[in-house]
């Protein structure tokens, strides 16, 4: 797994993490960025790794044969357009010499409630360059909207986001309507929603949250619509237990 890694605070990988643990999943967890906490807290501060370390620990893991144990690369928040390029041309490699790898990019930019939070370029660079590359997407309506020019068909929008190697597009909370909120699945084929109650929440860390178990549900074999409806109630179940 890519993505940011928090001291204090439930997003990124440390929203992620314990998700996958819990799954029985072992993780390699590689930091895009180091943040002490959410940067909406008082203090934060924050270290984003650069791009050659971040080529170099990738490498790294190639060179150690810790690639051949690996069945998913997940990737979340990036810090910079050039992480993105860097992560995109080491899974042109992977892809080469282990075509069997999932990868599932959470396309990490914003939320309706705070906007775009990621560095500008960023959404540009996970269009062209980590999009292509990606088995799943697991975008949020807002980010969804950011990918895609065909917002008023967003079944179309989604299946030519993918890509040589993509099979499907999980659109979370692609639809509000009262006390549900609705996930839109789809395939090259097919189209499924799936329902949760809504918990209103101003909680963050939830994309991550499902991504994780989404991976996981997959990872142990689940079909897509029973990975991501367990994604869903794994979500549910965190935020009302948050909310109590």
């Amino acid at each position: 797994i890519i993505g940011s890694q928090v001291v204090y605070g439930t997003v990124g990988m440390s929203a992620a993490l314990p998700v996958l643990h819990r799954e029985g999943l072992h993780v390699l967890a590689v930091p895009t960025i180091v943040l002490s906490a959410m940067p909406h807290y008082a203090n934060c501060h924050a270290v984003p790794h650069d791009a050659g370390w971040l080529a170099d620990t990738l490498n790294d893991l190639v060179v150690l044969g810790l690639v051949d144990e690996i069945t998913t690369i997940a990737t979340g928040y990036f810090a910079s357009a050039e992480q993105v390029e860097v992560v995109a041309t080491w899974l042109r490699q992977i892809r080469l010499s282990h075509p069997h790898i999932t990868v599932v990019v959470d396309p990490t930019i914003g939320d309706y409630d705070v906007g775009v939070y990621t560095a500008p370029g960023i959404d540009a660079a996970l269009r062209e360059h980590l999009v292509p590359l990606a088995t799943g997407l697991v975008p949020n309506a807002f980010e969804f909207s950011h990918l895609t020019d065909q917002a008023d068909d967003p079944v179309a929008a989604a299946r030519a986001m993918l890509g040589e190697h993509g099979q499907w597009v999980v659109v979370t909370s692609s639809e509000v309507a009262g006390e549900t909120v609705t996930d839109l699945i789809i395939t090259r084929d097919s189209t499924t929603q799936v329902s949760n109650p809504l918990v209103v929440t101003g909680a963050k860390g939830a994309g991550d949250v499902y991504a994780a178990a989404l991976v996981a549900g997959l990872h142990n074999k689940m079909t897509l619509v029973d990975a991501a409806t367990h994604a869903a109630a794994t979500v549910h179940a965190g935020l009302t237990a948050r909310a109590l």
